[in-house]
Formats: structure tokens, C-alpha cells, sequence
């Protein structure tokens, strides 16, 4: 494996490639691919026969222990760049550019790495006019050739390699058809020693478990037991296909480990969006006394939820960079199994091996499962609120039965609830696999109530306390046998309490109560003004209370009309990775050619499909970097070019990215000052119109990334959740008022469209092009469409019965009428049948 072979290399076509004519397939890779560098390292890569570091072909190409295969010369650049030592030490080593392993090379440097002998001892003899028989002496014309040994045989050979014993697991195929099929006719040329030159290797020491030559066995193998390489080859290659197995295996076990802590990922979130609901339902219960103690809580959830989140991601990232490694091993080890020739094999397997069985015996430490939950404890409502708003649960301080107290059965007026049990206060918990729950709320308002208080009930809530013994938790899991969610049974006890107390009312002006005043199943969640009627006279503030906007409340609208269904034209995606998959999909919008394109959130990428749910492509991937995308959320079209616009978190609260339609990056805008963008939206001119829905402000941007105008639009909504433009009209969805706020390009406040009990929590709106308003919610777990003229009269509504729906964002209507929405908590998008002529 002599001296000459930087000459071979150098004069061999097959190996090298002109500088001009790489430069001009870089530029051709990066015109197709972008300016991410990634994918361009990932395009070499996939070419086993170029190097990654220069992109040319493989020149004297060295094997590092991580079986990564680079130029000699590169690898000598990369090793004067890290500066590993002195000439003399023995700690010289090379950092691989591809998965950062660090090669020991010690003072020989280079020359202690091993030749990718795969690539050296190879000659492609396709265009030779006669071959001769490289399997014997005898030379005679060629006929066919064996994968397995790489060898040309004559028709002796052939006739042996068919009946013989020792090559009945060959594969021999006919010259003539593998010229017919275009195959690459290759030769391997005889492994010579290092260390004697013209020598071939033919022995391999048992003792030092190395190939040598024989004048290797002579001199320093003397004494070993030596045999013949091929003597060795069927119980080499079944070590090496066993530890090939054993680290496809490995990498099944950790890939089914990275998607544990992606399912881990989603639950957390998930027990986010559960804390951050108890948090709320406090928050709606008390307003007036714990409305300073709301937002310290959800900062430190917040605080919580990130930092388990970042943990999840390093522990993500080490095992990808694991299984990428593994990967590149296996497919290595495939490799030389396939077409090395048995010295090779035997040249090469210490190292191959060496490498398999470091990367199997080592695996990236994974902490437990990390869960968040609120929990809350009111007992002390009265006197020490702010100390007892609630805490938070982690993985490290799971409380079990055991350790809580015991609490007396529920007792309302002498009355003992039937359902309740001496225990502990309910916890129901199911750690990574399930939801989780912690409340001992005596009153748990549900999330679709909570802009059904907005005054000061904090008087309110006394005196109802006052006129009964106050409320303890809810005892035990058992209690909760019959009810469908902590606040069902919490509304169950309140009834409890009005039966009670009904009989004894004082007020003879008290209108009469029952339970199904609270448990009617249009109406449980949706007005607790019966509360009202707990002793309460129609005077009281209680019983008056309305959601409030700060403005005006929008006049009530009348229902004549009768809710006509939808039908379900197309539905698509489910809980996934994978194309065509989601991960709580927080946003979408139409293309140029009314093309669906989701904002796929948890699986950072823009997906586009087909009205009819077909999957076209995607683009983005995970990180922070300019180009790439973390959690986006909202995406649109410009209409005159196509460029794709979409907002992530990036670095930032938020980030806002321009990307072509082909999904290759173009640039940055700087949105610093949004916290949160709820509607995106780009106008005719080509502005772009974004809105906080943190503190109600829209923002009108240009293409260049400069900030036209804004206004605040605070005074007259509560949190926007959607905008859509029509003509100089802005109209944003008031999630929380109920209603839909229409202003002029300049913000000028104009009309409002809408009401709670027909609009409630809008989450999407579109304008068709007649100037219909479509208003869209998914309140009740229903998709809910109600279409206005637009000056605000009530046209139609529209409600899919089929299926049920979960926090849909935004609405859509194709130039067909087909509407289009977005379920995230279900991970699909639907398609539902034209409405109406347009």
C-alpha cells in the first residue's frame, strides 16, 4: 500500500475533479438548496466517494476511528487548525468535521490512520477491451465476475465458483449482463503490506489480532498462531454482521427512545396547557384579589416549562447526534461488507469494530420524565390567598396518596355528599403517559367561561361563602366517579349547595333554583349567573354581571336563522413527525393557487398541500439560526410574488422570516417589539399586518422589513386572535369580547360584528369575495361558522356536526366556498363543502 499512491491518485481521472467544475456544482447545489450550508454538507455526504471537507473527490483518502473517510491532505489542514500539539507529543490528534469524534493519532499523525483501502484498491476495467482471469494463474479471457470476492473468472473459475463448497455463498454474475444492465465492471487490486513493500497480505495473526504479509510472520508475528485469511473469513464476517445487528438494534432502541422524549415534549406541553387552564380558572374565580398573583404564577410556569423544555431538546439533540453516528458506522460497516474483499475486510474490521462496539457500549444519559403540574390549595382563601395561589409539581416532587392528610367527608348545610370519601385532595396524575390534574378548587370556572367575569366579585363571593359553611376540596378520585372534569364536579357540589339552600331562602324576591340551572348541557359552562340565585337578591351585582370590553358592548343579535350543517369535504393529518403528520399546527393560509399551507409548530416546518389534503412539500428545519425555524406559528402569502411569510419564535419573543416560494430563506425582519403575533396577514400592496395579542396592537410592516404604522387597538378589544383585510378594513377576531372589531388602515375604530351566543370565542375570520364576513369558532368542541353582511347583519350560521374539534385557528374560503380550518389539538386540518353561491 506503498509510496506511490499520491501519484496514482493524482493522475487517475476517476478520482479528481477540476476546481472550476466544482465550484460550478456548488453553485448549482446552492442555487437548488439555498444558502444553508447543512444541506450542501448533507449533499457531499451522500456521495461516498467525495470528500466533505474540500467537496472534491477522495484523494489518499484516510479513515479517522469514526469511520469517517477524508482527503489526506484535508485531514492534515484540519489537524495544523486545531493545533494538537507539538510534533513530538503523543496526544496529536483530529477533530472529524462531521461528528466532532476526536482521533488519537500520536506522533506518526496522519500515517497512523488507516487507508480506506475500499477506495484505493479499486480500478473500474468497464471500458477495457479483453479482461483476463483474476481469480487464477492461468489468465485466460474473463466471462464473469464474483460480487463477493470481487475476483474476474475464467470459465474454470466460474465452473468452480457454481460447485465448489467453499464458494457456494458467491454471487457470480456474466460479464456480458452486467455491460446490458450499465453496471461498473471493477477489479481489487491484491492488499500489499505497510511494512514490506510488494508483499500481499495472506495471514492474519490470532495473536494480535492484525493481517500480515509473510515476511510479516517471519519477523514479528514469529511464534504467533497465524492462519490464512480466508480460513478466517466466515467467523470474522459473522462477528462483524453480528455487531452490524446488535447496532441496528441499538439505534432502533434509541430512535424509539428520541420518540418518547418527543411524546414527552407533547404531554409536557400538554400538562402546560392543563396548569395554565387551573391557573386561569383561579385566576376568572378570585380576579379581584389574585390578579398581581396570576402573572408571577405564569412566569414561573413558564419559567418551569422552558427549562424542562431546553433539557428535552439536549437530551434530543445527544441522542440524533448518537444515532447519526451509529448510522454512519453501520452504514460503513455494510459498506465494506458488501465490497471489500476479504483482506480488506480483515484489514479494516479492528477499527470498524472498535468503533461499533465503543458506540454500543455507550449510550447518552437520559434523565426521567419531566412533567409540570399546578396544583392549588383554597382552603385558606380568606386569609392568606396570595400565599396559597398554588405551586407547582415537577418529576422531582411528585406527592404521592400517602403523604396528604386525611380530610373529613364533604358536609354542605348537614348534608353528606354521597360521592366524597374521608381522603386526600384529588390528584389525578398519570406522570408521561396521560393528562394530569391538581385542584382543590371549591369553585372551578371552566376555560370557555372565562370572559363571564370581569368586575369585582371578590364581595360577591364572600358573602355567598357567608351564607354557608365554606366548601372543602373535592376528597379523592372517587368523588369524581360520575363526572367528566374537576369542574363538572365542582359545579355538581355548588348545586348541591343550591337545593340546600333554596328551601331556606330569606329573599322572598329569590326566583327558584335546581340543579339543572348548572348541569343543562348548552348551558354548564357557559353562565354562572345562577350562582346568583344562592340567596342572592335580583339587586345584587351578582346577578348583573356582563362581560366587559372596556367600550360599548356589541347590541345583541337575533337567531332566526337556523343552523344549517356543514359536510366534511376532505379531512387530513394526524399526530406525527412524519410528512403529512402535524404536532399542534397553530396556524395556516392559502397560496397563490389556494395550496394549504400549515404552520406545523412543534415540528418546526412549513408544510404545503393540495386543497384535496395531497402533500406537495416542506421546508424549514429546527433551530434558531436565520433561515431556520423554532415553533412557528402564523404564516401568509404575498399575493404578487408568492414569498412565503412567517412568524417563529427564534431567538426572540418573536421572529419574523421571509422565505421564497420554493422555501429557500430570503431574510429576517426584526419584530422585537411584538410579544405574541395572534393574525398575519399581508395586503394587496404587499404590506404585512401583524397583530400582538398580548398587548392588542396592529402592526403594519413593508417587504424590506421597516415599520410603517401601528395603532393600538387595546380600548376597544380584550386578546385578538385572528385579522383579516378587506378593501381599507381591517377586521380582528376579539377571542375574549366575543365579536369581531373592524377598523380603518389608519385605526380608526369603525363598527363591531358579532355577539357573545353567536360569535364566541372567534378564532378565524375571511371575507369572501362578495364581502360576506365569515366568523369562525370552535366553542363547544363544534366548528362553528357564522356569516355576516358588512355592516354587521346576521346572514347564516353553519356548524359541522360530524366531528369534534379542539382550539380550531383560523378560517379560510376557497374560491369554491369550500371553508378551510385549523384543528391544532387534533393535529388535522378540514375541508368542509361549499356554504353558499358566492
Amino acid at each position: 500500500m506503498g509510496t506511490n499512491i499520491k501519484e496514482e491518485f493524482s493522475e487517475s481521472k476517476d478520482y479528481v475533479v477540476k476546481t472550476e467544475e466544482f465550484e460550478d456544482l456548488s453553485e448549482t447545489m446552492l442555487e437548488g438548496i439555498g444558502n444553508d450550508k447543512k444541506p450542501l454538507e448533507d449533499a457531499l455526504l451522500a456521495d461516498p466517494d467525495n470528500c466533505a471537507m474540500c467537496g472534491g473527490a477522495l484523494v489518499i483518502p484516510r479513515m479517522l476511528h469514526c469511520l469517517h473517510v477524508f482527503c489526506e491532505d484535508c485531514l492534515d489542514k484540519k489537524l495544523v487548525c486545531d493545533g494538537a500539539g507539538d510534533a513530538g507529543s503523543r496526544d496529536t490528534s483530529v477533530t472529524c468535521p462531521t461528528c466532532s469524534y476526536s482521533t488519537l493519532v500520536g506522533t506518526k499523525k496522519l500515517a497512523a490512520l488507516p487507508l480506506d483501502v475500499t477506495k484505493t484498491n479499486i480500478s473500474d476495467v468497464s471500458n477495457s477491451s479483453s479482461l483476463h482471469c483474476t481469480s487464477c494463474t492461468a489468465k485466460e479471457v474473463a466471462k464473469s465476475r464474483c460480487s463477493t470476492c470481487h475476483n474476474l473468472l475464467c470459465n474454470n473459475c466460474d465452473t468452480a465458483h457454481h460447485f465448489m463448497r467453499c464458494f457456494e455463498s458467491h454471487k457470480v454474475v456474466a460479464l456480458d449482463d452486467m455491460r446490458k444492465d450499465g453496471a461498473k465492471i471493477t477489479i481489487h487490486k491484491p492488499l500489499e503490506c505497510d511494512m514490506h513493500q510488494g508483499e500481499n497480505i495472506i495471514y492474519n495473526c490470532t495473536v494480535c489480532n492484525v493481517t500480515a504479509c509473510a515476511e510479516c510472520v517471519k519477523t514479528d508475528h514469529k511464534g504467533h498462531q497465524c492462519e490464512g485469511i480466508l480460513d478466517s473469513e466466515t467467523r470474522v464476517r459473522q462477528e462483524m454482521e453480528a455487531l452490524l445487528t446488535r447496532s441496528r438494534e441499538k439505534i432502533e432502541k434509541l430512535a424509539k427512545a428520541s420518540a418518547n422524549l418527543n411524546n414527552n415534549m407533547e404531554e409536557l406541553a400538554h400538562q402546560r396547557s392543563t396548569a395554565r387552564d387551573l391557573i386561569n380558572e383561579s385566576y376568572q374565580s378570585y380576579k379581584a384579589v389574585l390578579e398581581r398573583c396570576k402573572d408571577e404564577i405564569i412566569e414561573e410556569l413558564n419559567k418551569l416549562y422552558h427549562e424542562r423544555e431546553l433539557n428535552i431538546m439536549k437530551e434530543t439533540d445527544e441522542l440524533d447526534k448518537t444515532i447519526d453516528n451509529m448510522e454512519d458506522a453501520c452504514r460503513y460497516t455494510s459498506r465494506l461488507l458488501e465490497t471489500g474483499t476479504v483482506p480488506e475486510m480483515m484489514y479494516l474490521r479492528k477499527v470498524v469494530a472498535s468503533r461499533l462496539i465503543a458506540l454500543n457500549s455507550k449510550s447518552p444519559k437520559l434523565e426521567k420524565c419531566y412533567t409540570i403540574e399546578f396544583k392549588s390549595d383554597l382552603n385558606k382563601f380568606e386569609s392568606v390567598i396570595k400565599n396559597n395561589f398554588g405551586v407547582f409539581r415537577t418529576e422531582s416532587d411528585i406527592i404521592t396518596k400517602s403523604n396528604l392528610p386525611d380530610l373529613p367527608p364533604l358536609n354542605i348545610n348537614g348534608v353528606t355528599n354521597s360521592n366524597t370519601n374521608p381522603s386526600t385532595p384529588a390528584i389525578i396524575t398519570n406522570g408521561c403517559n396521560g393528562p394530569s390534574v391538581t385542584t382543590g378548587s371549591p369553585i372551578s370556572l371552566p376555560t370557555s367561561m372565562q370572559s363571564s367575569f370581569d368586575g369585582d366579585i371578590g364581595n360577591n363571593l364572600q358573602n355567598l361563602m357567608a351564607q354557608s359553611p365554606p366548601l372543602p376540596h373535592a376528597s379523592s378520585t372517587a368523588a369524581l366517579q360520575g363526572f367528566s372534569s374537576i369542574a363538572e364536579y365542582n359545579l355538581a357540589q355548588l348545586a348541591t349547595l343550591a337545593e340546600t339552600t333554596n328551601s331556606a331562602a330569606t329573599s322572598p324576591t329569590a326566583p327558584p333554583f335546581n340543579l339543572a340551572d348548572l348541569l343543562t348541557n348548552d348551558t354548564a359552562y357557559k353562565n354562572l349567573a345562577s350562582l346568583a340565585k344562592l340567596g342572592l337578591t335580583a339587586n345584587d351585582p351578582l346577578t348583573n354581571i356582563l362581560p366587559s370590553t372596556g367600550t360599548t358592548t356589541a347590541p345583541s343579535i337575533p337567531r332566526s336563522n337556523k343552523v344549517s350543517p356543514m359536510q366534511i369535504r376532505c379531512k387530513f393529518g394526524q399526530l406525527g413527525p412524519s410528512k403529512g403528520q402535524f404536532n399542534s399546527p397553530h396556524g395556516f393560509c392559502l397560496g397563490l393557487e389556494e395550496d394549504i399551507i400549515v404552520a406545523d409548530t412543534n415540528n418546526h416546518r412549513i408544510q404545503v398541500f393540495e386543497k384535496t389534503g395531497t402533500f406537495k412539500f416542506q421546508f424549514g428545519i429546527p433551530g434558531k439560526d436565520e433561515g431556520q425555524l423554532w415553533y412557528p406559528r402564523k404564516v401568509a402569502v404575498m399575493r404578487n410574488t408568492g414569498k412565503y411569510v412567517v412568524c417563529d419564535r427564534g431567538n426572540e419573543r418573536s421572529r419574523m422570516q421571509i422565505f421564497t416560494k420554493n422555501g429557500h430563506f430570503l431574510k429576517k425582519i426584526a419584530i422585537r417589539y411584538i410579544d405574541i403575533v395572534a393574525g398575519l396577514a399581508v395586503t394587496s400592496h404587499g404590506e404585512i399586518v401583524a397583530v400582538d395579542s398580548v398587548s392588542p396592537t396592529v402592526f403594519i410592516i413593508g417587504e424590506s422589513g421597516e415599520l410603517l404604522r401601528w395603532f393600538d387597538c387595546s380600548d376597544f378589544m380584550r386578546e385578538p386572535s385572528d385579522i383579516a383585510i378587506h378593501g381599507k378594513e381591517f377586521y380582528v377576531c376579539d377571542f375574549k369580547g366575543h365579536n369581531v372589531v373592524v377598523f380603518s388602515e389608519e385605526g380608526h375604530f369603525l363598527r363591531r360584528i358579532g355577539c357573545e351566543n353567536l360569535t364566541n370565542f372567534p378564532n378565524g375570520i375571511d371575507i369572501s369575495d362578495a364581502g360576506d364576513v365569515l366568523i369562525g369558532d370552535s366553542h363547544g368542541n363544534r366548528f362553528h361558522v357564522a356569516v355576516f353582511s358588512r355592516d354587521g347583519s346576521l346572514i347564516s350560521e353553519f356548524e359541522c356536526p360530524y366531528v369534534k374539534v379542539s382550539r380550531c385557528c383560523g378560517l379560510k374560503i376557497t374560491s369554491e366556498g369550500y371553508v378551510v380550518t385549523l384543528a391544532k389539538n387534533n393535529h388535522h386540518v378540514l375541508v368542509l363543502n361549499t356554504l353558499y353561491i358566492l
